[in-house]
């Protein structure tokens, strides 16, 4: 408990393994502090020992076990985007135009990505004017015109072209904002993606 402690708000759960009966008479007699125990996950496994061996034995049988931690820390986080953007003045976000606004203000607390996003932030060059610009396209759409000549003789830069969840993250890196990647296998994260177009974000403080 003295060594969780200090990290219990990073901490996302706690799995107990251990032999026989000793893991179980360890948790139901308060051995860990209050804190500590309201993250320790059930079920409890069985591993035959209390080495470094057994250590990865509870990795390979807790798998199942780390996905649902996981599925709750998404939930939990579409939830309070969800609770957050409904109110009269949210300190939340989404859309990628908005989202970028507030990348750009530092005001992205959390970063919301569904992993269906597949689009790309595409960086291409006017074979005419010279003229570059970004956009962000969906996988096999057509080449766009030049915006400023109206030229079709237009070609993508690939070494600056990328995934657009990669841009975003990118993005976020810069003003220590974290990021998270929320799947399709809950709920709350396929409405994330079908409602919010999969780009949401918590933030720091409320921008107009």
């Amino acid at each position: 408990s003295n060594y969780w402690l200090p990290m219990v708000q990073d901490l996302r759960g706690i799995i107990i393994g251990g032999p026989g009966a000793t893991k179980d008479f360890v948790v139901k007699n308060d051995y860990f502090h209050h804190e500590i125990k309201k993250l320790i996950a059930e079920p409890y496994f069985d591993v035959g020992y209390s080495n470094e061996s057994g250590l990865r034995e509870l990795i390979q049988r807790a798998g199942s076990t780390m996905d649902q931690i996981e599925l709750d820390i998404e939930r939990t986080l579409v939830d309070e985007f969800l609770k957050e953007v409904m109110k009269a003045n949210p300190k939340a976000n989404y859309g990628e135009v908005m989202i970028r606004s507030a990348l750009d203000q530092g005001a992205v607390s959390t970063l919301l990505l569904s992993e269906a996003l597949t689009k790309m932030r595409v960086c291409w060059i006017c074979k005419g004017c010279k003229h570059e610009w970004k956009s962000t396209q969906d996988r096999g759409s057509s080449q766009p015109n030049c915006p400023e000549c109206d030229s079709v003789t237009v070609r993508e830069d690939s070494e600056n072209s990328m995934e657009l969840i990669d841009e975003l993250t990118i993005l976020a890196g810069h003003t220590s904002a974290q990021v998270r990647l929320i799947s399709l296998d809950t709920e709350e994260g396929a409405t994330l993606y079908s409602a919010f177009g999969g780009i949401a974000a918590l933030l720091r403080y409320q921008i107009s």
